[in-house]
């Protein structure tokens, strides 16, 4: 399926221009002196803010309905196998060498390594995989992605996806911190990432298209937000900006630096809804949970030696 995809590659450039990252910084809210701190040429880019560079500028003709790039140009059209309109960034694997730093180019490379198809419990799947290299002058991310297609009205049951799903967490890991996304932070992820995907802004999309219950926070956002708070957050001026009960500050666990970080979704969090990040003592395993305390993302966190 889809043989002649593999090995497709796209390449883009860009910077890491402080614009972006003082953009970045707003929107979790460190304010002057974080907004400083983050911008300043030749500050180290926190971990996943790659996530805000090197976009495809898809133009407006080229959009499908849901937001999305139209299909067949980089990745082929799913949509000769079904009905496979919804799209999600199921998983991520990412590998970080050296630093990337504000103000360098950067240069992205991307190849398609895999299109598979399963049955999940919801119905027919495919999964694209595709490799990210993200290389600058001081490092590089190596990232693996795992995009998933479902058929559209696809949900169990037919109509409305639940609210949450009695997914229980792994009982070693403790709250460390919390998060609320709200209306106004998820459309700037949206635009900080180029992402036009309507299940992050469009209510009446996600309900009478998609058949989710509300707005849907980013997967990688929520990856994000766990990640810092592995790392010990932005910076020590962001107090409890960024992610509340203190596990955002850096004093709390410490600068560490990523060198590995591994996630998966296992289902969707939802705009105003508590979300908890917890973690073992070492910030090694790491859980989003909704706001009825089940699990929906999973990660794991590896630090660099010394």
């Amino acid at each position: 399926m889809f043989d002649d995809a593999i090995g497709r590659t796209e390449t883009s450039e860009d910077s890491i221009d402080p614009v972006r990252m003082a953009q970045a910084a707003a929107m979790f809210g460190l304010g002057e002196e974080g907004i400083r701190h983050l911008a300043r040429d030749g500050a180290p880019l926190p971990p996943l803010f790659h996530l805000f560079f090197t976009n495809n500028p898809t133009d407006a003709t080229r959009l499908s309905p849901d937001g999305h790039e139209i299909l067949g140009r980089f990745i082929p059209d799913v949509t000769t196998e079904g009905p496979f309109h919804r799209r999600m960034w199921a998983a991520g694997d990412m590998r970080f060498e050296g630093g990337i730093t504000v103000g360098e180019m950067i240069r992205r490379t991307s190849t398609i390594t895999g299109i598979t198809r399963k049955d999940g419990s919801t119905g027919p799947l495919i999964f694209v995989t595709v490799e990210r290299e993200i290389t600058g002058s001081g490092g590089r991310v190596l990232e693996t992605r795992t995009i998933v297609y479902r058929e559209k009205g696809s949900v169990k049951g037919g109509g409305e996806a639940p609210d949450s799903l009695p997914l229980k967490g792994e009982e070693t890991l403790s709250e460390k911190g919390a998060w609320r996304p709200d209306h106004g932070q998820l459309f700037r992820f949206s635009s900080l990432t180029w992402n036009t995907h309507r299940i992050h802004y469009d209510a009446d999309h996600c309900r009478q298209v998609e058949g989710y219950p509300d707005i849907i926070t980013h997967g990688p956002f929520t990856a994000m937000n766990l990640a810092l708070m592995a790392t010990g957050g932005l910076t020590e001026a962001a107090g409890d900006a960024l992610i509340s009960g203190g596990a955002g500050r850096m004093e709390d666990v410490g600068q560490r630096r990523l060198s590995r970080f591994r996630f998966r979704g296992t289902q969707a969090l939802y705009v105003g809804r508590r979300v908890g990040l917890c973690a073992n003592e070492d910030f090694t395993r790491l859980e989003a949970r909704n706001h009825q305390g089940q699990q929906a993302m999973t990660a794991e966190a590896e630090f660099t030696a010394g």
